[in-house]
């Protein structure tokens, strides 16, 4: 009786829950891109339409995932208040990364042809 007792704990027992990629702390780059053209959107009268600003939330989302902003500068950026603490955090980039954003922020200003 204590082993078909015992069988049937381990039978029930479950199997353990899968481990996954813990869930990110801090700032995410989703949430510093949003944070950055909101606080320059504050400041621009008149406010640009949405799907501007949408698309410049993207971008630099895009830009801060695929080139591995350091945690730093993502921490910095959802931090900026002014046009100066945004250039202090740009010093956290490196050359390569700030020229891949200053790229398509141009590309994306640029007119379609």
């Amino acid at each position: 009786m204590r082993t078909a007792i015992l069988l049937l704990l381990v039978a029930c027992g479950g199997a353990a829950a899968p481990v996954g990629p813990p869930p990110p702390t801090g700032p995410t780059c989703a949430g510093a891109a949003e944070h950055m053209v909101d606080e320059m959107a504050a400041a621009k009268e008149p406010r640009p339409p949405d799907d501007v600003l949408n698309g410049l939330i993207d971008l630099i989302r895009v830009r801060c995932e695929q080139d591995r902003w350091s945690s730093e500068a993502v921490l910095c950026l959802s931090r900026i208040k002014t046009a100066a603490e945004a250039d202090q955090c740009g010093t956290m980039l490196t050359d390569a990364q700030q020229a891949a954003l200053v790229r398509d922020q141009e590309a994306k200003a640029a007119p379609s042809k």
